[in-house]
Parts: C-alpha cells; sequence; structure tokens
C-alpha cells in the first residue's frame, strides 16, 4: 500500500564526504559538514506556510540516505525532527566511531493532510 501514502519528493542531493558539498541537487537544498561524520541538510524555506502551499506536510518526512563508495561498511542515521527545513546525518563505522563519508540523500514528503484529533 505504498501509494496510498502520496508521497512527493522533497529534495536529493548527492554529497561530498569531505567538504559537505553538494551536487546533483534539485530544491534548493544546502548541505554543511559540522564535523567528523556530522552532516545538516538544509532545506529551502521561504515562509512557515511553504510547506502546506507545496501540499507537502513536513511533519511526517521520509529520509533515505546511502553512502557512496566506502571500501568499509558506514552506517548512516538521519535526524529528521531538528525542525521542518533542517536535518542531520551522522555516519560512521559503529555507535561510537564517526567517519566522513560521500552519501546521496532523499527526502519524501505526503501529500496527504495529517489527522486532526484522534479517532472518534
Amino acid at each position: 500500500m505504498f501509494d496510498q501514502a502520496k508521497l512527493a519528493v522533497v529534495a536529493y542531493a548527492e554529497v561530498s564526504g569531505d567538504t559537505g558539498s553538494s551536487t546533483l541537487t534539485n530544491s534548493g537544498i544546502a548541505t554543511t559538514r559540522l564535523g567528523l561524520g556530522t552532516y545538516q541538510l538544509s532545506l529551502p524555506n521561504g515562509s512557515a506556510t511553504a510547506p502546506q502551499l507545496l501540499q507537502q506536510f513536513s511533519d511526517r518526512d521520509l529520509i533515505f540516505v546511502q553512502p557512496l563508495g566506502a571500501s568499509f561498511p558506514v552506517a548512516a542515521t538521519a535526524v529528521n525532527d531538528l525542525d521542518t527545513t533542517n536535518k542531520l546525518v551522522y555516519l560512521g563505522t559503529s555507535a561510537t566511531t564517526a567517519v566522513n563519508c560521500s552519501f546521496s540523500v532523499l527526502i519524501l514528503r505526503t501529500v496527504t493532510p495529517p489527522a486532526l484529533g484522534g479517532p472518534a
């Protein structure tokens, strides 16, 4: 039932692990390396109502991160709840060993409005 989620692509990018710079982007996404294995993804935000005007509701982002070109296993974690325009990505060989690694990222949002209230 994946198609019932009505997902729309918000942004994608390919990010350099060494510099945090992004290539092959869309939607004005900007990326920054904050420190070893830590990257910030910044989505454009024209106004507080921009996500609703685009019919994309930012409370339920779905973020896919794929490490690229590593010669060893790299795990990726995306933090979605930073706010509606900024997300964090952590890369490492374990929970305690951060590494810089190039990666691609895809951010999806639903076009279905959030439910108001709980079940009746």
